[in-house]
């Protein structure tokens, strides 16, 4: 495994979505999982990478270049404090938290300790969403021209 090694944590529907990117990427390689599930034994199997039950489990074990956090949004910020105590950077899913307090938390957490956190905005780039702005947009425009002046 060769380039940046990043630990998937959340094997589900966002998490598979990171570790087939990353697979696609040479300058990246999968480092591990962090799931639970049956489910996520079987990615790992079959990914050949190593399976943790928790990010705590993993960086007793290994430090992975970066972990993305893909979990349940109530695991978010405790998951993303892991990340920042291990000084491993760390793209969270959004949202980053389930309460704006947590959110602040996490964040002046990771200022303090001048921690690389970042946002994921996966949806930013879907083709879908692209077309529906698009939508949005050409009808905007049309009520504008329509509108009385």
């Amino acid at each position: 495994m060769g380039g940046t090694r990043i630990a998937v944590a959340g094997a589900g529907l966002i998490g598979l979505r990171h570790i087939d990117e990353i697979g696609k990427c040479s300058s990246t390689a999968l480092a591990s999982i962090v799931d639970v599930s049956p489910r996520a034994a079987e990615v790992a199997r079959s990914s050949g990478v190593a399976l943790y039950p928790s990010l705590a489990d993993l960086f007793a074990k290994d430090r992975p270049d970066g972990v993305i956090v893909a979990t349940p949004n109530q695991l978010h910020v405790e998951q993303g404090l892991a990340c920042i105590a291990a000084g491993v950077p760390a793209l969270i899913e959004k949202p980053v938290a389930h309460t704006l307090a947590e959110g602040i938390r996490l964040c002046e957490a990771a200022e303090r300790a001048n921690a690389r956190i970042l946002v994921g905005h996966h949806r930013r780039h879907s083709p879908i969403l692209h077309k529906a702005v698009e939508i949005v947009v050409h009808h905007a425009r049309v009520f504008e021209e329509k509108a009385p002046a």
